[in-house]
């Protein structure tokens, strides 16, 4: 993804596979760098210093991959941590800190081989106990993570030896390789209780700082166990809320990386020399957030008028300048196999928005719809644009614009109707179950159905593959009737990087290699 100065745009397209689910994959999407540049590369040098730009800090931010609630976080904490499961480009899962695993005849029992030559910072070497106790945390009665609602699967973990695991799972799952590449499923040290300043991880950098909203400094772990990098000495992120004041910050040279570009920005970028544009089709997306327990959002009538009233085409041209594809209201993208291809698309409908919503009785009531730009770049701007073409279907929807640093804890799950944005996953299980499942810390629209449920168990422990599409389309058609979720668009993944960065790569699970570009990243200075 990372591509030298020189000539014109030149945009080339990398097809990724797609892998039926015997093999325990999902399919992938396309990735699209864009550069200003040939492909010739030097060999990466070590040495030099890169500052980063978050697309926001805040006060509850944390190192405790547990509670990563954004990217933001997950960029940090993917330099700091590893996982037992990594995943490629193609979705694929990569063994990691875990060499190999194998599962029972069902599935429903997996032994996983650990890597030997792994140390976490503080000196103490990797192995199995750390693995026991970083899923523990996440799946015991006190877990506030949002992973509880897949990783309380695991009924029992068992240490073989000092670098063996068996995992004992209450129903079979086919995916469990890849479920433990969630961006939450980071291992931690056996015992860890501390997550700032302190934090120890087995990733290519060390905590030199970590102050919330203040200073977040990393400097290389020189004896990181992967081959290659890291090659940077240090990398600071700085939280840069406004999107122009970020593309400015590259441009004037103060910030070497921007994470979650904003579209406008792609042909200026494009046109200087020295930068580089990153682009990854994905299953990232922007999303009407409406809870099932709260009025007004509670009637259905509610909920479909709403999701009539959304011009998607609109928020895709107009906001994203076509990097994205519309949505269909549940969080299965385009490019995953499973994308149920049979449910009609949901358009722009004033009359059947304004059936709805006069029905519901609300017909040109004031709504309260709080928005800002912390779930992702450019969100304020499509809620804009959903409340002048829900305007024309009777729907007043009265903006409630709140900051980045305080959209989180403020807003998301405590009001009825709000903007969000969810990062791709590469099976239907881990955003299913994170999202929608009943009980879930994380469920933020409280949709609560024991037949969806039921068939998230059923979907996981199903090897045929024709049986899990059915499975996981009428999850999908559930959701699209009667959830509280609805979907604008699925994004590209956009970046940008000055031209001396090299080494970043496209991946379609999140910005920045899957927000891995730590490991590898190096300047040619």
């Amino acid at each position: 993804m990372s591509l030298s100065n020189g000539g014109p745009p030149s945009p080339v397209d990398f097809s990724v596979s797609r892998r039926t689910i015997l093999k325990g994959f999902a399919g992938a999407g396309l990735l699209l760098p864009f550069a200003n540049a040939g492909f010739a590369q030097a060999a990466p040098k070590k040495g030099g210093k890169l500052v980063v730009a978050l697309n926001a800090w805040t006060s509850s931010d944390t190192l405790d991959p547990g509670n990563f609630y954004d990217s933001n976080n997950a960029m940090v904490g993917f330099a700091v941590y590893d996982l037992l499961v990594n995943r490629g480009p193609d979705l694929k899962a990569i063994p990691w800190l875990a060499e190999s695993w194998e599962p029972n005849a069902d599935a429903s029992e997996w032994v996983f081989k650990l890597r030997s030559d792994v140390t976490f910072h503080s000196g103490k070497r990797f192995g199995a106990d750390d693995v026991i106790y970083s899923y523990t945390r996440l799946k015991s009665d006190k877990s506030t993570s949002p992973t509880k609602a897949f990783m309380s699967q695991i009924k029992e973990m068992k240490k073989v030896d000092d670098h063996t695991v068996r995992f004992v799972l209450d129903a079979p799952n086919a995916d469990l390789p890849i479920t433990f590449s969630d961006t939450r499923v980071h291992i931690v040290e056996d015992g860890a209780t501390e997550f700032l300043g302190k934090a120890s991880g087995t990733g290519p950098f060390k905590v030199k700082t970590f102050e919330p909203a203040q200073s977040y400094v990393l400097t290389r772990n020189d004896h990181y166990w992967g081959s290659g990098g890291p090659y940077v000495d240090e990398i600071e992120y700085v939280g840069i809320p406004d999107r122009t004041a970020r593309v400015n910050a590259l441009l004037s040279g103060d910030v070497d990386i921007v994470m979650d570009l904003d579209p406008t920005a792609v042909p200026v970028l494009q046109a200087n020399p020295d930068m580089v544009v990153l682009n990854a089709k994905s299953g990232t997306h922007v999303n009407v957030a409406m809870m099932l327990d709260m009025d007004p959002t509670s009637k259905n009538d509610v909920r479909m008028a709403m999701k009539y009233a959304i011009d998607r085409e609109a928020i895709v041209q107009n906001v994203y300048k076509g990097f994205g594809v519309v949505g269909n209201d549940h969080p299965i993208a385009p490019i995953d196999p499973f994308y149920n291809k049979e449910i009609p698309q949901r358009a722009y409908d004033p009359d059947k928005a304004r059936f709805h919503i006069k029905k519901a009785g609300l017909e040109n009531t004031k709504l309260p719809f709080y928005t800002s730009d912390a779930p992702r770049n450019g969100c304020v701007a499509a809620t804009q644009v959903y409340q002048q073409s829900a305007a024309k279907c009777g729907i007043n929807l009265d903006l409630q614009q709140i900051p980045a640093d305080s959209y989180w804890e403020k807003v998301w799950i405590k009001q009825p109707m709000l903007i969000s944005s969810w990062d791709g996953r590469p099976v239907p299980d881990l955003i299913l179950s994170i999202a929608y499942k009943t009980g879930g810390d994380y469920n933020e629209t409280h949709w609560k159905n024991d037949k969806f449920d039921k068939l998230l168990v059923e979907g996981r422990g199903t090897l045929d593959f024709a049986k899990r599409y059915e499975i996981y389309g009428e999850c999908q058609r559930m959701l699209q009737d009667d959830g509280g979720v609805a979907v604008m668009t699925f994004l590209d993944i956009l970046d940008a990087h000055a031209s001396h960065v090299k080494g970043i790569k496209a991946h379609p699970s999140g910005n920045l290699d899957f927000f891995q570009f730590a490991t590898n990243v190096w300047v040619d200075a």
